[in-house]
């Protein structure tokens, strides 16, 4: 393993390589605990999260469209986080 890259792959995380659900997790005052990048395919970027039942309800809660999330939060949201991915290069 690349030692600049730290994989928090554990029982206590949950990784996601969807933007939008990352976002809204984040809207939602869930903690973003990492950004990994993998070095074979850099345009791939896994969101890790606590693993919680919030979390996991959250989660079921996006794929059924049952969310909602004020727009400009999630727009200032997304801007941030492409930031943060950007200065990952």
């Amino acid at each position: 393993m690349n030692e600049e890259y730290e994989y928090l792959y554990d029982e206590d995380y949950v990784n996601f390589t969807e933007f939008p659900l990352a976002v809204t997790l984040m809207c939602l005052g869930k903690k973003l605990v990492a950004l990994n990048r993998d070095p074979k395919t850099p345009e791939k970027i896994e969101f890790v999260f606590e693993k919680n039942e919030a979390v996991k309800n959250f989660v079921t809660r996006y794929w059924n469209g049952e969310l909602l999330v004020e727009p400009k939060q999630f727009w200032n949201i997304s801007r941030e986080l492409k930031s943060r991915i950007r200065l990952m290069k």
